[in-house]
């Protein structure tokens, strides 16, 4: 199977003269984390991603509001904070090559265009994750345990929202689990970057800077976590948790263990599952 069996080529773009706070926006009401950017003629010379953005706003404080963002970002284009080299594939790419491509440079998704650079869609982890879903049978893809991520970095329900930001923002992570109890190995809730930016003060807000930053540090994580989570075992096959990550639309799972939190998988983890066992098939 190659690429384009399972592209979408239905895409969101940007034009290197898109006001950065449009881009943004966009992005908000697509629930989408990265932009290709194309020319009017649809060749595309850019990508850029809600990181960007952030980075180029001076996301380094922690407590930034959305209406605070938005004003920073009043003056800049896209072509000023886009990158211009894209890692791109093409439509008749093998599917394993372009999950071999995510993993090496940790991408999550990749610009699809043909020969004269013209974008003609884009595929994600998780259309890789659809992919590979149906190829293996019961018994054939190692176990959650394998290839979960530990040590695992918590939060508890009590911390407030910037602490939790600057973690995510050290760590380049986008999602913690909540934790509670003896030891703080009982998961009691998930938190990721969108619960944040939507706890966050409306971009009508009067608040002044200080007042929001007030507001911000009184908001603790238990305010604004999900805690019906979605979680694993780790004797689970990864092609059972690929298939909960894909059908409930989430970036990653914990794997609890006796109530106990042992690990999360990601996406990446499924995929690099999937490859390593057709590699060895």
């Amino acid at each position: 199977m190659s690429v384009q069996d399972f592209m979408a080529t239905t895409v969101t773009t940007v034009t290197p003269e898109t006001l950065v706070r449009t881009a943004y926006q966009v992005m908000r009401d697509a629930r989408i984390r990265h932009l290709p950017v194309v020319t009017a003629e649809g060749t595309l010379v850019g990508i850029i991603t809600d990181r960007d953005i952030r980075r180029a706003a001076a996301s380094d404080v922690p407590h930034l509001a959305e209406h605070e963002l938005l004003s920073q970002l009043e003056q800049l284009r896209v072509r000023d904070i886009m990158t211009p080299e894209v890692v791109t594939v093409g439509s008749t790419t093998p599917l394993r090559e372009a999950g071999q491509m995510l993993l090496q440079h940790k991408f999550g998704c990749l610009p699809v265009v043909h020969a004269n650079h013209l974008l003609a869609g884009i595929i994600t982890v998780t259309d890789l994750l659809r992919a590979s879903l149906d190829q293996y049978e019961a018994g054939r893809l190692m176990r959650v345990r394998s290839m979960m991520q530990t040590p695992i970095i918590t939060v508890t329900p009590e911390m407030s929202l910037p602490e939790v930001q600057r973690l995510m923002r050290d760590k380049h992570i986008r999602h913690i689990p909540v934790v509670s109890g003896p030891g703080y190995q009982r998961l009691v809730g998930m938190i990721t970057d969108r619960d944040i930016r939507e706890a966050a003060p409306s971009p009508a807000t009067a608040l002044t800077r200080g007042e929001i930053a007030y507001q911000m540090e009184k908001t603790a994580v238990k305010m604004c976590m999900t805690h019906e989570v979605v979680c694993i075992g780790p004797e689970a096959e990864m092609v059972q948790a690929a298939r909960l990550l894909v059908q409930r639309r989430i970036g990653c799972l914990p794997v609890v263990d006796r109530a106990t939190l042992v690990g999360v998988v990601a996406a990446m983890d499924c995929l690099q599952a999937f490859l390593q066992t057709a590699s060895g098939a």
